[in-house]
């Protein structure tokens, strides 16, 4: 755990600015996102806890920063670093009158100079971290788009390499990682492939493996089931070159049954009618049952409803989505939510409209309340496909 992250009882009790506050802070930056270079002046705004909530940072005036939902994400992601966000601040409350950084610097400059950082090892951890972030506020104020994002990959991955010669343990290490995530955007691609670079350059063989399903995911979120089958292969490939201690033998072995799992899916969304991705559906789950834990075999159950489904194997999906229910005390709120998603689902490719529409509301309210922002948006799709398919039908009975 972050030891800056303060506990919950200490935070302040207001966790989100009010509507007076927020058409206050919408009057302080005129109507448009703080960010003095912002491309995305159609996205709604969103106000930002510049020193954060769960950090002890108090819902007030002095502490917002209005963004878009673009730049907030970035800020978010580590590419707009805080001291940047407290210059912008205080740039906004003077009216746009006083002094901002101006970069006078190319991007391969900066990129040049992030790769000198990252292997001067005559610096501390901490300084080298402070100099890449010096580089970051530089790189916001880069007046093309491109230029921007191609330093903020490079620079955080220099960051990412910083951070793992300065640590051998791979969990203090997965902080980086969480850059990437957001896997639905083409720059993490781009990120999560120089991330693998990095790290294969610093023998840190977990790191690349990790990245590497990273990407794999990202092509699986993006429907290009062709790629990440591939960079599943490769992330499967790592693994057998990886040594394993006898410690994290059983903990190597669940990564590469949920790297297989995960491909079998994968696999028969690309081709919907496959007997050797129905063999791998199946044998994915064969393995997590011969392991024997709980947790293993309910994610397995879950991704060989999933792969079913879009084999059209409905029957038998249905067989193994009651087995889920009858595990429903064990499952965790997450496994509980994708439950809930692949029911909706295999409603829908039974025609069972009513069931569909029940477990899209459920689902729906289920992962708002626990904050599962991405199942929310996959149950908000279902919803539309839902609403789709009825008007068509509708349609075609009245013509």
């Amino acid at each position: 755990m972050d030891k800056k992250i303060i506990h919950p009882a200490l935070r302040d009790p207001i966790r989100t600015y009010s509507v007076g506050f927020n058409d206050e802070l919408i009057t302080e930056c005129s109507g448009q996102c703080s960010h003095p270079i912002c491309d995305f002046s159609y996205l709604s705004l969103k106000a930002h806890h510049i020193i954060h909530h769960a950090r002890g940072g108090l819902t007030i005036k002095p502490n917002g920063l209005m963004l878009c939902t673009r730049c907030h994400r970035l800020l978010h992601d580590g590419f707009i670093p805080q001291r940047l966000a407290f210059s912008i601040k205080y740039w906004i409350s003077s009216g746009r009158k006083a002094p901002l950084i101006i970069n006078q610097t190319s991007a391969d400059e900066l990129v040049s100079q992030a790769e000198k950082i990252k292997f001067d090892n005559s610096l501390s951890v901490n300084a080298r971290f402070t100099l890449l972030n010096d580089l970051l506020i530089a790189a916001n104020f880069l007046s093309s788009r491109n230029a921007r994002y191609f330093t903020f990959i490079n620079i955080i991955a220099a960051k990412i390499g910083v951070l793992n010669n300065g640590t051998s343990s791979l969990r203090s290490s997965l902080n980086a990682m969480l850059i990437s995530m957001d896997c639905r955007r083409k720059w993490a691609q781009i990120l999560a492939a120089n991330a693998t670079r990095y790290a294969k350059e610093i023998n840190h063989h977990w790191l690349a493996l990790y990245f590497t399903h990273s990407r794999a995911v990202g092509f699986n979120a993006r429907n290009r089931f062709g790629n990440a089958v591939n960079e599943f292969r490769k992330a499967l490939n790592l693994w057998d070159t990886i040594p394993k201690s006898r410690s994290r033998h059983d903990e190597a072995v669940q990564i590469k049954h949920r790297l297989l799992r995960e491909m079998a899916v994968c696999r028969s969304k690309k081709t919907q009618n496959s007997t050797k991705a129905k063999s791998e559906v199946l044998t994915s789950l064969d393995m997590a049952e011969a392991i024997g834990d709980h947790h293993n075999i309910d994610d397995a159950l879950v991704r060989c409803v999933e792969g079913l489904i879009y084999l059209n194997e409905l029957s038998r999906a249905e067989v193994y989505l009651d087995r889920l229910y009858g595990n429903w005390e064990r499952l965790d709120n997450h496994l509980k939510t994708i439950t809930m998603k692949m029911d909706a689902r295999l409603a829908l490719a039974q025609n069972r409209t009513n069931r569909a529409k029940e477990m899209i509301e459920k689902g729906l309210k289920w992962s708002l309340k626990y904050r599962f922002h991405h199942q929310s948006y996959h149950f908000k799709r279902l919803d539309w496909n839902m609403k789709l398919v009825f008007q068509n039908k509708r349609q075609s009975i009245i013509t």
